[in-house]
């Protein structure tokens, strides 16, 4: 199937902003601790809340763009993010008071999230089921693009000044939204059909599956394992391994791109294979990777611990919204991979404080010892996604059913 032009100009413009945004906000929490002072167990805490404050927005961000469109939602979105971010690049350059990070990070975080969900809801609009995974995954290959490049542009700007940084980030998310309004149109006849609206009640009563709160629970424990790349790493590489904002940034360009490279690949590899099966290879190399983060002799070292947790993000990530997908009943996807989507969020923000406050508190006495604690979630993780795959079905766990065996008709002589 061709899929319609706007639709890669999407793809470009998810590059650019997810670019736009890892110029400066991996880089927020160095800010914050090493040039304001604010202790790192208060900046996990923060980005915790504010990655919390975006897990419920996805929800609403999703029900406003089906009443009144996808475009208009996506537009307002990327315009109110730019106008926030910039407020944050004037408080940096200014030195103003922290209050104004602390109050407008989180409403940007609120608002910008607004445009993930109306996002995918454009490409549903366009795209029919049987290609959504193959559109999907040209989306995350675009994010993951900008962020290879984003991250070092990042790491070279910090250098002379970060409000520069946000500067950019602010621009970047301006021109997204110039391009959403020019080129994207919505489908005729589509989003507008929100009347029933979201029922928390019959959300929460997905969890009645017994496997599927399983999963849930061990997508929560991945995904407070995944979420230490970015605050966590870069935290523990510049107090505890020395380098500068340049290195940190290429270590996150690294894993972009080794995302963009090697994700198709690493699909075909597995597939055939249990997902499970997958997902808990992918844990175990989580749980080596940031091992080797924590005992990183030299920066080549800690580059290629980098190397072994991307491949289990490209092994992993994949894997949790297929096998999310596949738990649910053919009526209630929708509500299945918001509820995944809500472990996932809530354990992201849970690893950012975790991870922080062990940094804090933990490294001093024992500097590697965070990354015990990060390894031991990645082994339950790994132990709880290969127990789940002996409970669910081999269709559910991405095995195809066996063709049916046939055998051609007897002839009876009796018959004759």
């Amino acid at each position: 199937m061709a899929l319609p032009p706007s639709f890669w100009l999407l793809i470009a413009s998810e590059a650019l902003m997810t670019a736009g945004y890892s110029v400066s906000f991996p880089f927020l929490a160095l800010y914050l601790s090493g040039h304001r002072g604010v202790p790192m167990a208060w900046v996990g805490l923060f980005l915790s809340l504010s990655m919390l404050v975006s897990a419920v927005s996805q929800v609403m961000g999703g029900e406003i763009s089906d009443v009144i469109g996808r475009k208009k939602v996506m537009v307002m979105s990327l315009a109110l993010r730019a106008l926030l971010i910039a407020v944050i690049a004037w408080v940096v350059w200014s030195g103003a008071g922290l209050w104004a990070i602390f109050v407008f990070h989180p409403i940007g975080m609120f608002i910008g999230s607004f445009f993930q969900p109306s996002a995918r809801s454009w490409v549903a609009d366009y795209v029919p089921p049987a290609h959504r995974m193959k559109a999907y995954g040209l989306l995350r290959m675009g994010g993951n693009a900008g962020w290879a490049v984003g991250p070092a542009i990042g790491g070279l700007l910090a250098a002379g000044s970060y409000a520069m940084l946000f500067g950019v980030s602010a621009a970047v998310y301006a021109v997204c939204a110039v391009i959403i309004f020019l080129i994207i149109k919505d489908k005729p006849g589509a989003a507008r059909g929100g009347d029933a609206g979201f029922d928390l009640r019959a959300a929460a009563g997905t969890l009645k599956d017994k496997q599927f709160l399983r999963f849930c629970f061990f997508t929560f424990t991945m995904c407070a394992v995944m979420s230490q790349l970015v605050v966590s790493t870069s935290l523990y590489s510049k107090t505890y391994l020395g380098f500068s904002e340049r290195q940190i940034g290429l270590l996150f360009t690294i894993n972009g791109s080794l995302v963009v490279l090697l994700q198709y690949f690493m699909t075909r590899v597995l597939e055939g294979w249990r997902i499970t099966t997958g997902l808990t290879l992918g844990a175990l190399c989580y749980a080596a990777g940031y091992l080797g983060v924590g005992y990183a002799a030299s920066y080549y070292f800690a580059a290629a611990a980098i190397v072994v947790v991307t491949l289990g993000e490209i092994a992993v990530s994949p894997g949790m919204q297929a096998l999310g997908a596949n738990m649910a009943p053919r009526a209630e996807k929708g509500r299945y991979l918001g509820v995944q989507g809500l472990f996932q969020q809530v354990g992201s923000a849970t690893g950012i404080f975790i991870g922080s406050n062990a940094i804090q508190n933990i490294s001093p006495r024992f500097q590697e010892g965070p990354w015990f604690l990060v390894a031991f979630l990645a082994c339950i993780s790994a132990a709880g996604f290969w127990s789940l795959g002996g409970f669910i079905s081999k269709e559910r766990n991405g095995l195809r059913p066996p063709e049916p065996v046939t055998t051609p008709p007897t002839e009876n002589p009796e018959a004759a």
